[in-house]
Order: C-alpha cells, then structure tokens, then sequence
C-alpha cells in the first residue's frame, strides 16, 4: 500500500535571499519523523512551486524533507508587477543557487536529492553547486532548441521565438501566461529564453561554461521522458542526455499506457494520477539514493497498472493550482 500526501500539511513558507540580494519564497514539507535526506525541487519554466505540492507532501510521507521554490518573477517571487521587472533565465540560476545553499546551509549533515523539472534540469549547465546531489530525478528533462522537433513544427517555433515573443513582451512588458507558458513571465526570461532556442547548441551557445558544466554533472541520475510530451520530444531529451556525459543517468521512457495512465505530457508526473505507478518508483529511488545507494530501476509489464476512472478525473481536475 502506498502511503499517500497529507493534504492537511501544506509546508511552512520560508525566506531566501539570492546573491544579488533578490528575496525568494520557498517551502519546506517536513516528515513526521527523523528524514532520510533532503529533496530540492527545481521547477521548470513558468511552474510555480504550488504545483509540485502533492508530490512534495507524498515524499515527505516517505521520509524526506522537501524543499520548494519559485524563482524570481513567478509564483510567491513575484514583485506586484512584471512591468519593467529585470530578470533574465541566467538570473534564474542565482536562485537555484540560493536554494542549493538553504539545503547544505540549514541541513548540512543530511544528504540532499534534486527533484529538476524541465528547465530545472537544464540549470546544471549554469550551476556547478547541483553537484552536491547524492542523486537526482530528473521529468522531462531537454534542450529546446527548435530544430529538435518535428518539421511541421519549426516554423511556428521560429515565429513564435523570433517574432511574437519580441513583439507582445514590447507591448505588454512581459509574457502573458496566456501564450501557453502557464504563469507570466518576465519579458527578459522569455527573450533569452527564445535566443536559446534558436541556437542549435541551445543554452551551452550562449552562457560560457554551460557545456563544461553539464559534463562535470557526475550524479547517479534517473531521467524521465514519457511519449506524449510536446514539450520534450525525443530528440529535445537525447540531446540534454549527451551533454550529461557524466552522470550515470538511467532513461525511464514510458507511453502513458505504460504506467496506467491516459496521458502524461510535459506536467502529468507530478498529478497525484500519477502516484501508483511513478511516484512511488520515484520515491523509492530518490530514498535509497539518501542512503547512498540509488537502487536499480524495477521492470515491470507495461499496462499492468488498471486506470482507475477516479484518478482520471482527479487528473482531469488537477491544474496548477
């Protein structure tokens, strides 16, 4: 039986400063008894830390201490306006930075995993502090380079990236979360953001030391990429893999039929649908990385798991929110 999240313990809203003296919102999910390790989730663009909040409590039901954060510009880092707000995706890496050192600062003498949404594993290229991990897991982990998706794709990337963004962020002085993104954005993340995905080399084209830095990334690792995700297709995540060159990463890649589920897409880990099947393998992982041996990924019978028309509609309700 899997020990499901307690909706009754929301996490205790905390304080960071970033380097530059930016202040950050974070949220600590703690266990009810002594924890096994510490779990720092990064999120990926524009997904501000509330939407990881069932799988945070569902680990800190396991035993581990969790850690959310937004970074500067969205969710509870959000000034009253994006107006004229200076932020850029590089900025970004500062928070991740901030947090890195709660987790090592406050709970020096426990382990600590990373949990890397999206975006939130592309940051190893602009962090080297991520390397403290004992492990990490990795959800639809890729570069966005428009040239990774289809053909029939690209140029509405291409105009997407090099014409709308420029031109509504000029009007709006920011992205409306409207355009697909989920929450705003500021308009010099989205800028920078589409530079990158312009460039065939993605972020390591433009931050000096992105490469060395994804290569020196030498965790135990285990990446998800599940067939559905638009935003992660196939070639998107084997190029964010070969950059990895040295982590020890195990691929987990699923059709949704695989673990149960009708859909999965970019967001569908983290629904509580989503529990039976890849929180509970997650979990399991990311606990005996804690204990300094990351356990071997179990097979199992693709479509053994029965969809039960509850979590459906449960996933069918669950949004960002």
């Amino acid at each position: 039986m899997h020990a499901r999240a307690n909706s009754q313990h929301p996490g205790t809203v905390i304080r960071l400063m970033a380097e530059d003296g930016f202040e950050l919102a974070a949220t600590v999910f703690e266990p009810a008894g002594r924890a096994r390790g510490v779990v720092l989730v990064n999120p990926g663009t524009a997904v501000p830390q509330r939407f990881f909040r069932k799988f945070a409590q569902y680990l800190s039901a396991g035993g581990l201490r969790v850690v959310t954060y937004d970074y500067r510009g969205i969710g509870l880092s959000r000034p009253a306006s994006l107006r004229g707000f200076e932020a850029r995706m590089t900025d970004w890496a500062k928070d991740v930075r901030a947090a890195v050192g709660l987790v090592e600062g406050r709970w020096r003498n426990e382990p600590w995993l990373l949990v890397a949404h999206s975006f939130g594993a592309q940051v190893i290229g602009l962090v080297d502090e991520l390397r403290g991990a004992t492990g990490a897991v990795l959800v639809g982990a890729q570069f966005g380079y428009l040239g990774h998706w289809p053909l029939t794709s690209r140029t509405l990337l291409r105009g997407l990236w090099g014409g709308v963004v420029p031109a509504v962020t000029a009007m709006a002085g920011y992205l409306p979360g409207s355009f697909g993104m989920g929450e705003d954005l500021p308009t010099g993340v989205a800028r920078e953001w589409g530079a990158w995905c312009r460039h065939p080399d993605y972020v390591m084209g433009h931050v000096p030391g992105a490469r060395a830095r994804f290569a020196r990334f030498d965790v135990p690792a285990v990446s998800y990429s599940f067939t559905d995700d638009w935003y992660a297709p196939e070639p998107a995540v084997r190029a964010i893999h070969t950059a990895l060159s040295g982590a020890d990463l195990v691929h987990r890649r699923f059709a949704p039929s695989d673990v149960g589920l009708r859909s999965v897409g970019h967001f569908g880990f983290f629904r509580p649908s989503a529990e039976a099947r890849l929180w509970s393998e997650a979990r399991g992982w990311l606990q005996s990385a804690a204990a300094g041996a990351p356990s071997r990924m179990p097979s199992f019978a693709p479509g053994s798991i029965p969809i039960d028309p509850a979590e459906v509609a449960l996933d069918l309700a669950y949004g960002r929110d």
